[in-house]
């Protein structure tokens, strides 16, 4: 019966919250991050190549690459890509990756309610968590991947250790690894506050040394991503860019949780008023999580299990909604050098719909009353049912219509690099770069902006021939002494050779292209390949994957970390 129970919750899920999801449905909506779709193409083309982990987006501005795979975190994409490698039109696999994260939302919360509540409970806060009015903000206005890809992992993450603290298996064990891996690189800001989150949690939990040894062991294996990220984005505008986003024009009222004047699609502005876009949780899902929070409150003096466990969820979800507000804004200038690269405090909301989700199990858990298991499952059916109307958008393109406005290689070429501009290297000037964007200059300099780029710009195009021109390797035989320069967006991970001998540029132009002068007929090698630092994490990646493949095969191993973690 439980069984049936939760199959038949989760149909419910699908059918009300993933209908405008059809993958079936061969049309797609827009949303804010337009450069998902580009940044899918692009990491394809990565793992045709056999660049794998993928760095360089190399298509983007005007075929000049772009760093963008070095500092986007990479689980959200690995799974939306991987969807679309086995044949589903990327516009598609966005949906399909949008539709498989609230169905991995929904599991995943009830998974970790279960722990602690009853089973109607569980279905209970996981639909209130799932259907949260943030969800569809995230998707069909925000269009945020890896947000929501957070919403289904950090649930999952809290649960796979609750769990291995307690069964002490093998499989559970590897399995914190992998989800906490997952987590740790799923969104760059939100990520960050969960590896915090994660360390208060562990003092909470049974069994610390094995949970501690778990969590490292997850970070190194993240290593691949996270060593570059943090180490080489000073090799780029990144924090400048993010500075420029003032934090302080993005704070949130009280009432803008509850409701919003109209359900829009616009964006995020200064005050209470100017607000183009919802910020709200849900009516229904604040009230049952208050409720739920007024009763744990009330019985906290005879709530002896869990009680520490389920104030540290109290204290993070309250905590976080309040940071979204104007209220708390004394504590982001206090913090500003760190809280300015989060941007926006309505990120934190991520963590109220947690906190909503928790506590209205709790609620349905503790009250006492008959056929409560009866009214939590039409309470279901009466929040998917109201909220479902949220889960849409009311334009629609087909196929060819989103790939021509957001895939098409002139949109890659010339579009996507700019909407997310702070990750130009600093060999190039900024200012310059930018004037070139189409919504700038509507008639930009074509000449450097075109995916048709031979691999060096020379006045005399006789005097040389190309010889190799893909996306990570070039090369050019020149017959005579000149200067040129290299059609690249100069980052350490390029390496020139001239007559096989490594030339290390020094000057550049103003798009960061390597300025050269040849004393001789020569030939020019231009290729992709990683920095020593990334060198270095992947091999760091590579043994935690080795080591995790000898506490599989090789049972010596696991009996004795299983001794030592004891």
């Amino acid at each position: 019966m439980k069984k049936y129970l939760f199959v038949l919750v989760l149909a419910a899920v699908i059918f009300f919250l993933g209908k405008n999801l059809n993958p079936f449905d061969l049309r797609m909506f827009d949303f804010h991050d337009d450069t998902q779709a580009a940044r899918i193409q692009q990491m394809a083309v990565n793992i045709k190549h056999g660049q794998i982990p993928p760095r360089l987006a190399p298509d983007m501005s005007g075929g000049l690459g772009f760093s963008v795979f070095n500092f986007y975190a990479p689980t959200a994409y690995w799974i939306t890509t991987g969807l679309h490698l086995i044949g589903i039109p990327i516009p598609i696999a966005i949906k399909t990756s949008f539709l498989a994260a609230i169905i991995a939302c929904f599991i995943a919360m009830y998974l970790f309610l279960r722990q602690f509540f009853s089973l109607s409970a569980g279905l209970f806060g996981s639909v209130i968590y799932t259907s949260s009015l943030w969800m569809a903000i995230e998707i069909f206005i925000r269009g945020n991947i890896s947000e929501v890809w957070f919403l289904a992992f950090f649930p999952l993450g809290l649960y796979i250790l609750y769990v291995d603290a307690k069964a002490k298996s093998k499989k559970t064990f590897i399995l914190s690894i992998f989800v906490l891996c997952a987590l740790f690189t799923v969104h760059n800001v939100l990520s960050l506050i969960s590896l915090f989150i994660f360390v208060l949690y562990l003092l909470y939990l049974p069994n610390k040394k094995r949970s501690v040894f778990i969590l490292i062991t997850a970070l190194i294996l993240s290593s691949y991503f996270l060593l570059p990220a943090i180490f080489e984005s000073g090799l780029t505008y990144a924090s400048i860019v993010a500075k420029k986003t003032h934090f302080h024009n993005h704070f949130l009222c009280i009432g803008q949780l509850w409701s919003a004047p109209n359900w829009q699609f616009g964006g995020s502005g200064p005050g209470c008023n100017s607000d183009t876009m919802p910020f709200t949780l849900g009516k229904i899902h604040i009230v049952t999580g208050l409720l739920g929070i007024s009763l744990f409150l009330l019985h906290i003096r005879n709530q002896k299990k869990n009680k520490k466990l389920f104030m540290f969820f109290l204290s993070i979800g309250m905590i976080s909604v309040f940071l979204t507000t104007y209220q708390s804004s004394f504590i982001w200038y206090a913090f500003s050098p760190v809280f300015s690269l989060f941007q926006f405090p309505w990120r934190f909301l991520v963590f109220g719909t947690f906190l909503l989700g928790f506590f209205s199990a709790y609620l349905l858990h503790a009250i006492n009353i008959p056929f409560k298991q009866y009214l939590g499952f039409i309470l279901i059916l009466l929040i998917l049912f109201t909220t479902s109307k949220y889960y849409s958008k009311p334009w629609l393109y087909t196929v060819a219509e989103y790939t021509n406005n957001l895939i098409s290689p002139k949109y890659i070429s010339q579009k996507a690099a700019y909407h997310m501009a702070e990750y130009l290297p600093k060999t190039a000037d900024y200012d310059y770069w930018r004037s070139l964007d189409l919504d700038i200059r509507p008639e930009p300099d074509l000449s450097v902006q075109s995916r048709s780029l031979s691999p060096i710009d020379m006045k005399e195009k006789s005097s040389y021939k190309v010889l190799k021109n893909n996306p990570f390797s070039k090369e050019i035989s020149i017959s005579k002494p000149t200067a040129f320069t290299v059609n690249i967006h100069y980052f350490p991970f390029w390496e020139i050779y001239i007559n096989n001998n490594k030339y290390i540029p020094k000057n550049f132009d103003r798009l960061g292209r390597p300025i050269v002068s040849l004393t001789q007929p020569s030939i020019v090698h231009i290729f992709y390949t990683e920095t020593l630092l990334e060198k270095i994490s992947d091999v760091m990646s590579l043994c935690v994957m080795f080591f995790i493949g000898m506490i599989v095969f090789y049972k010596p191993v696991w009996n004795k970390l299983n001794h030592i973690l004891k």
